[in-house]
């Protein structure tokens, strides 16, 4: 087994260069309010592909605790809500003095919030969901509100597709989940999910004080949080510069309805870029195909990367093309400064990104190289891409070009050069073709395809990973 992990890691770094030249910036959003009182915190994105971003106090009094949102064509964000402005920020009545999280599920929408300590003289938290992104139709609950297991602090969402909410809380540094699910009645609903053992702490240990707590957590999406081997992920901040309690953690071994069987595991990667530091929220995501992608929003980093996660170590798969990242700048890259979190969407081509800076939201699309018309229509060469993704779960495309018609076979094969299956066995025009390859009856490992034409023969290696 560790001769195969090894295989795949370096596997995966040689196709690091290729995933990076794949992503490109494609436009900015902005806000509908002064940059004086917006500060772009956490995002979520709903199954039609709506963005929403939280502004918080959490790292700036003067910002806003306000929630924005745009659409897939929008060239700017339209207020979905602004609780400074209706009164539920007030510090004597309100509920909401701090935003600390936003989450989805279908078109729902999901906030978590603190509520102002002059008002009960205690830390306890407040949430809100808005049923199909109606602020109308808003159902409260918290602290004195509705529901149970609202007495400390709550940070971040994510969702399960049974609507079971996980976040973090600052009470042992340890996780929490809230059934949102009507049709389960034990916990009631909004209420959480009761942790009979010792509560699972975050791998960094106790915080100091409040300051170093699970910031984001992300979710797989569409997977069965019923299966105690499905993972979620959460972020945390370091105490110090000298106290690096802050990383990312994998938790596996409990389920949604028992998470107290949960223990998390710190994630490593070879290059030491998940230590994460004192920043807030180094916010994190999963795209479809299990991708773990990470917001670097400090000085040392200001990127956002997308990692494998194998076991508990990470792999850099891409980076999202960053103007002012210190170590690899694009030029052509969005110009981030404090990426804060990043969503994608369902497809996994398309990636928002916050940043609190500079109080933009940065679009980036998933392009295939450029083929001029000429080429495409006057094909030169004989060639065969890399498929993509890669490593995939459990689909992937395979491109190929030909420079002329004619008889043409495509085959997958395993290490041992057994053919485990045939794509493609007869006559094709030339140009570009795409061809689709599913592995879901394949076990995880590296897989070789091989293009056979009248101009030649070319092979190249890809990864499935389950």
């Amino acid at each position: 087994m560790k001769s195969i992990y090894t295989l795949l890691f370096l596997t995966l770094i040689s196709f690091n260069s290729f995933a990076q030249e794949e992503w490109k910036y494609v436009d900015s959003l902005s806000f509908p309010v002064a940059d004086s009182v917006v500060t772009p915190f956490l995002m979520t994105i709903d199954s039609n592909g709506r963005v929403y971003v939280a502004s918080s106090k959490v790292t700036s009094s003067r910002a806003q605790n306000a929630v924005f949102y745009a659409d897939s064509t929008d060239s700017a964000f339209h207020t979905f809500i602004n609780y400074s402005l209706n009164g539920d920020s007030d510090t004597l009545t309100g509920n909401i003095a701090a935003i600390r999280g936003i989450g989805s599920v279908g078109t729902d929408v999901f906030i978590n919030a603190n509520i102002p300590f002059q008002r009960v003289g205690t830390t306890v938290s407040a949430q809100y969901r808005y049923p199909n992104g109606d602020t109308a139709k808003v159902e409260k609950l918290g602290y004195n509100i509705l529901g149970s297991g609202y007495g400390t602090y709550i940070h971040a969402i994510a969702l399960t597709r049974d609507t079971i909410l996980m976040t973090g809380i600052t009470f042992n540094t340890s996780i929490r989940f809230y059934n949102f699910n009507r049709t389960i009645t034990t916990p009631g609903y909004g209420s959480w999910v009761p942790i009979t053992a010792a509560y699972p702490v975050e791998p960094g240990g106790p915080h100091a004080g409040g300051f170093d707590v699970i910031r984001d957590v992300a979710t797989v999406p569409n997977a069965d949080y019923n299966n105690v081997e499905v993972p979620f992920y959460t972020s945390r901040n370091s105490l110090s510069s000298s106290q690096v309690t802050g990383g990312i953690a994998i938790w596996t071994g409990g389920n949604q309805l028992n998470p107290g069987g949960y223990t998390g595991t710190r994630v490593q990667d070879a290059a030491g870029e998940l230590a994460l530091g004192t920043s807030i929220p180094y916010g994190i995501t999963v795209d479809k195909n299990g991708y773990l992608w990470v917001a670097g929003n400090d000085t040392t980093r200001r990127w956002v990367k997308a990692y494998q996660v194998m076991i508990n170590f990470a792999s850099n798969m891409f980076s999202l093309p960053a103007k002012n990242d210190p170590i690899n700048p694009d030029p052509n890259g969005a110009p981030m400064i404090n990426p804060t979190d990043v969503v994608l969407t369902a497809d996994g081509l398309t990636a928002y990104v916050c940043d609190a800076s500079t109080k933009k939201v940065y679009k980036f699309k998933y392009m295939a190289p450029a083929v001029s018309v000429r080429d495409e229509m006057n094909p030169s060469d004989f060639t065969l891409n890399q498929n993509f993704p890669n490593p995939f779960n459990p689909s992937t495309v395979i491109s190929f070009k030909l420079a002329t018609a004619g008889e043409v076979k495509l085959v997958v094969t395993n290490s041992l050069g057994e053919v485990v299956e045939e794509l493609v066995n007869g006559y094709k025009n030339s140009g570009v073709h795409n061809v689709s390859f599913d592995g879901t009856n394949l076990a995880s490992g590296v897989y070789n395809y091989t293009l056979t034409a009248g101009t030649g023969i070319i092979s190249k290696k890809m990864i499935l990973v389950k």
